[in-house]
């Protein structure tokens, strides 16, 4: 009897599921441990709303003080160079500075953080599920995506108060980019500094969290895990850099 017994396989225990409050708190403070229960329990929506209202704060704060002078010292140009009239440039003001101009700027920060993270998380999925073929289906995709984006927080605030102080966003940097020397309009060194943004310390904290919650939601080796997102990441980025030098103005 005790042989049949023993030769029972025992029933695994269910993961614990986090509350989403205490799982924020996790991954940044245990982020290998930030996993729990997500195989079976949807809670990416949770990061999201997180991130988007974060987001809407800060942009409607920056508006008026970085947004407006930004885009009013792009218009002056457009003006000096006969593409625009100094009417227009009034109209383009008084909208940004109205109600309108800020629902406008919040709306855009409600439909486009949904989307990037939609988009990471296909990513991920394409990686590590198909790539790596572990299976990973496009759920627990998107937990990673939503959970691992947290970590951008600090660094999305930093560029907050970057341009508050300089009351624009141009010249504002968290990444490598920063290193280089002044705000050349040369094609090169427009990708290469958005390349090197995009290598910065922010970024391999939100890759670091990403690969381990890939790993613990699929069962692959961290390692294997790092090395295919990383990949992926860094080709990404490449592009976005090449991209956006072909159509930066300048030289």
């Amino acid at each position: 009897m005790s042989e049949v017994v023993d030769a029972v396989p025992e029933t695994p225990r269910p993961e614990a599921v986090m509350s989403p409050p205490a799982r924020l708190v996790a991954v940044f403070a245990r982020p290998a441990r930030a996993w729990d229960g997500l195989r079976d329990h949807a809670q990416w929506w949770f990061p999201l709303i997180v991130m988007v209202i974060v987001g809407c704060i800060g942009s409607a704060l920056i508006q008026e003080r970085a947004v407006v002078p930004m885009m009013s010292d792009t218009w002056d140009e457009q003006v000096q160079s006969g593409k625009m009239t100094q009417q227009q440039v009034d109209r383009m003001e008084e909208f940004l500075s109205s109600p309108v101009g800020y629902a406008f700027t919040i709306g855009q920060q409600i439909i486009f953080i949904p989307i990037f993270v939609l988009m990471v998380a296909l990513v991920i999925w394409f990686g590590v599920g198909f790539v790596l073929g572990t299976g990973l289906k496009y759920r627990p995709a998107l937990e990673v995506a939503a959970w691992a984006s947290l970590v951008n927080l600090p660094a999305q605030i930093l560029t907050y108060v970057e341009a508050w102080m300089l009351q624009t966003f141009k010249g504002v940097h968290v990444g490598f980019g920063a290193l280089l020397p002044g705000d050349s309009h040369d094609k090169l060194m427009v990708g290469l500094r958005v390349f090197l943004d995009a290598i910065g310390p922010f970024a391999v904290w939100y890759l670091a969290v990403a690969v381990l919650g890939a790993a613990a939601l699929s069962g692959a080796p961290r390692k294997s895990v790092a090395w295919t997102l990383v990949s992926l990441y860094l080709v990404i980025m490449l592009g976005v850099a090449v991209i956006t030098a072909l159509f930066a103005p300048g030289s």
